[in-house]
């Protein structure tokens, strides 16, 4: 028996390797969701109810909405805010934007 376990000694210290010290670095995936910011999801609800994308920069209806609006983007939020945004605005940005409910 003892010739088998010097041949099994003689394999594995000619086949094995010198350990090796493998550092892993642990890589932290940023789960928060970033939003878009409230201009885009304005400009998206106004080019679905029909509103054109000239009417939307000439008014400058984005940069207008984002000075005035400081709730959460989100877009029932936003929605739910457009009417309010029309009021504020009135004139041709209130006239422009008739077609959203």
């Amino acid at each position: 028996m003892n010739w088998i376990k010097s041949l099994w000694d003689k394999l594995v210290k000619s086949t094995s390797t010198s350990p090796t010290i493998v550092l892993v670095e642990e890589i932290k995936e940023d789960t928060t969701e970033e939003l878009p910011p409230a201009g885009e999801i304005l400009e998206q609800i106004l080019l679905d109810a029909g509103i054109g994308q000239t009417t939307i920069d000439s008014l400058d209806i984005l940069g207008l909405f984002e000075d005035w609006y400081n709730g959460p983007a989100d877009v029932e939020e936003i929605k739910n805010s457009i009417q309010s945004f029309k009021e504020a605005m009135g004139g041709a940005i209130n006239a422009k934007l008739n077609k959203v409910k």
